[in-house]
């Protein structure tokens, strides 16, 4: 399916389902270890089309504050295989703990050696993320969040180009299952630039999460 805009530019859309399981275990108050597995199921193509691999420690802190270094794997299977590592430093600044609203503002630099291109690619990412208690249920929260990806430089041909990249749109809710373990899910709008063809993206994404923290 494509969408025709000013009579050039074109945008394709594809249905995928993201499932996203992360893992925190925490060594003591201050250290702890972030791990994260995504596959990413399309629906439009009937295969796997990706998975991600990450994983950081993680500092905290206080409350508010905390910051983490790591090393990510992506491998992308349609509609060619390809992959790229990545070493990424994040920090996170959390509010409204003890309210009926929580944010976190996350900001994370990515270093990426993409099998695309001989250059190596930059690229700097925000996230807000919130949730808000629904209908006075202690359970159930309502999840809004969007992540704006912005790539730093140009690379050969095939790679990625300077300026805005994509954006991620999470409308949902997030549900309390103990302390430790809780979920996200609901619908995911990923719209993609890609300057290098003719089309651009939109991804339509049922996703589910799954946060578990030990």
């Amino acid at each position: 399916m494509s969408l025709i805009l000013n009579g050039s530019v074109q945008a394709d859309s594809k249905i995928e389902n993201w499932v996203q399981i992360n893992q925190t275990l925490n060594f003591n108050d201050s250290l702890g270890l972030f791990t994260e597995v995504q596959p990413r199921i399309s629906y439009s193509e009937g295969e796997l089309a990706s998975i991600i691999a990450r994983f950081a420690p993680i500092y905290t802190i206080n409350s508010y504050h905390s910051v983490g270094f790591g090393f990510a794997w992506f491998g992308s299977y349609t509609p060619i295989a390809s992959n790229e590592t990545r070493l990424f430093l994040q920090y996170i600044f959390s509010h409204g703990a003890g309210g009926s609203s929580l944010f976190a503002h996350r900001f994370r630099a990515e270093h990426r050696a993409l099998n695309t291109t001989i250059d190596k690619a930059y690229r700097l990412r925000y996230q807000l993320r919130s949730l808000h208690y629904w209908l006075g249920s202690s359970n159930l929260r309502l999840l809004l969040a969007n992540e704006l990806f912005f790539n730093l430089n140009t690379t050969a041909i095939s790679g990625p180009v300077s300026g805005f990249d994509q954006n991620r749109l999470i409308l949902g809710f997030n549900y309390l299952w103990s302390k430790s373990l809780n979920s996200d899910f609901g619908y995911l709008n990923n719209y993609i630039r890609r300057p290098r063809s003719i089309e651009d993206r939109t991804n339509h994404i049922f996703y589910y999460c799954l946060n578990a923290t030990f």
